[in-house]
C-alpha cells in the first residue's frame, strides 16, 4: 500500500525520499475567491482538491491567543469609501501615547477583488512607535490563552489529503507593517536600539502564538520573512536583525516532535541562505524566480541535504504560458529539485488569481508521471 498524501509530503519536509514528490502550490485566498467566489479556508482546500495537489504547509487559517476582545482591539475602524467594489477605510489606535491613523483599500482591480494595499502606514516618524509600543504592551496584558480551534478543525477536515499549516509574520513583518518598508529601512540605521527593543516586544507576542501552534493539531509553521528578505538588506543586517528572530521560532519548534518550521521567503535570498540553514528550519520556500538569484538546482547543491526545499515554479507560468509550458517547467522543477528527496513542487510566491486551472493541473500530472522515487 503507497504513501497517503498526508504521509507523503511530511517524509519530503523531514528530509526525507517520499514515495514520489509532492506537489503543494501556494493556493491563497486570491485564486480561490477567483475560482469559486470565496475564499475560506475550506475554498482553499477545495482548490487543491480540484487540481489534485496537496495542501497545505501553509493554509490562511488563523492561530493565536485566546481573548475577551476583538482581534483588532484597541482599534477603531471607520469606512472612507464603499462603492460596492472598492473598499477604503481607515483604523486607528489611541492611547496616552498618542493617536496614529492607517488608511488601507481593497478591490481596487476587478481581475483581483481580494487584493489591498496600505496608502498610508501608522508610523509616519520615529516618535510614532511610542503609540504602537503602549498599543502592544496593552495588547500583551490582555492577551488570553492559546486558541487554535480553527486550525484543528482543518486538519481533521484534510485527514490523510494533506497536512493543516498554519502561517505567520515575522517580528520584523510586524514592525514593517507598522511603518512601511523605507520607513522601517531608515530606523534600522537611525534608531537601531529603538527598534531592537520593539523587536523584543514583538516577540513576546510571537512566542504566544507559536505556543498556540505547539497545542494545536497542525503540523507545520510557516514563518514568513518576505518582508525580511524582499528589502534588499545586507546579510550583516540580515544576521543582526532577522537570524536572532528566525532562530528562536526554530529553536521553540523543534522541542516539540511532531512539529515542523520552515521559512516563507521572496526576493533574492542567495546572501541569506547559509543563515537560513543555521537556523535549522525543516523547510524553506520559494526560490521564486522573477525577483529571486538563485535557482533551484543551485540551492539543492549547496543545502539540499539539510533542508527541505519548496517551490521555484514560475506562477507567470500558471497565468500566461501556455500547456506545453506549464508541463515544460513542472519537468525542469523535477530535475533540479527531485534528486535525493526533501524537495515539494511549489510555486515560487502565492498562485496568481488569474492562473489557467489547465496549467496548475499539470503540474500535478508531470509529478505523477515523472516525480516518482
Amino acid at each position: 500500500m503507497g504513501m497517503t498524501k498526508r504521509e507523503n509530503i511530511l517524509a519530503a519536509i523531514r528530509g526525507e525520499v517520499p514515495e514520489r514528490v509532492p506537489v503543494s502550490p501556494t493556493i491563497h485566498w486570491r485564486f480561490a475567491e477567483k475560482l469559486l467566489g470565496s475564499y475560506h479556508w475550506k475554498d482553499v482546500i477545495e482548490v487543491h482538491r480540484r487540481v489534485g495537489s496537496t495542501a497545505s504547509y501553509r493554509l490562511p487559517v488563523s492561530i493565536g491567543p485566546n481573548s475577551d476582545y476583538d482581534p483588532r482591539w484597541g482599534m477603531e475602524t471607520r469606512v472612507l469609501k464603499d462603492d460596492g467594489i472598492e473598499k477604503t477605510y481607515e483604523r486607528k489606535i489611541s492611547n496616552h501615547k498618542g493617536e496614529l491613523t492607517t488608511i488601507q483599500t481593497i478591490g481596487f482591480d476587478s481581475a483581483d477583488p481580494t487584493l489591498g494595499f496600505a496608502k498610508e502606514y501608522f508610523v509616519k516618524e520615529p516618535k510614532d512607535w511610542d503609540v504602537v509600543e503602549t498599543y502592544w504592551e496593552d495588547e500583551l496584558e490582555n492577551t488570553g490563552l492559546p486558541e487554535h480551534v480553527e486550525i484543528d478543525e482543518a486538519s481533521y477536515f484534510l485527514g490523510d489529503e494533506g497536512i493543516a499549516g498554519t502561517v505567520d509574520n515575522s517580528t520584523f513583518a510586524r514592525l514593517s507593517l507598522m511603518r512601511g518598508m523605507m520607513g522601517m529601512l531608515y530606523d534600522l540605521y537611525d534608531i537601531p536600539d529603538r527598534l531592537h527593543a520593539l523587536m523584543d516586544l514583538a516577540w513576546k507576542y510571537r512566542e504566544r502564538e507559536i505556543q498556540s501552534f505547539l497545542e494545536s493539531k497542525a503540523d507545520t509553521f510557516t514563518y514568513d520573512i518576505c518582508w525580511a528578505t524582499g528589502a534588499n538588506i545586507s546579510p550583516a543586517m540580515f544576521r543582526e536583525w532577522v537570524f536572532p528572530d528566525i532562530s528562536r521560532v526554530c529553536e521553540m519548534i523543534r522541542k516539540v516532535p511532531d512539529k515542523y518550521v520552515g521559512f516563507y521567503t521572496l526576493g533574492r535570498i542567495k546572501g541569506y541562505l547559509d543563515m537560513m540553514v543555521e537556523a535549522r528550519p525543516h523547510y524553506i520556500a520559494t526560490f521564486e524566480q522573477n525577483e529571486g538569484d538563485i535557482t533551484l538546482a543551485e540551492a539543492k547543491k549547496r543545502v539540499g541535504n539539510k533542508v527541505c526545499l519548496i517551490g521555484n515554479f514560475d506562477p507567470l507560468i500558471l497565468q500566461d504560458g501556455t500547456l506545453e509550458e506549464a508541463r515544460r517547467e513542472a519537468r525542469r522543477c523535477l530535475e533540479e529539485g527531485m534528486p535525493g528527496g526533501a524537495y515539494i513542487m511549489g510555486t515560487g510566491d502565492e498562485v496568481p488569481p488569474t492562473t489557467k486551472l489547465e496549467n496548475l493541473k499539470a503540474m500535478v500530472e508531470i509529478a505523477e508521471e515523472y516525480g516518482k522515487y
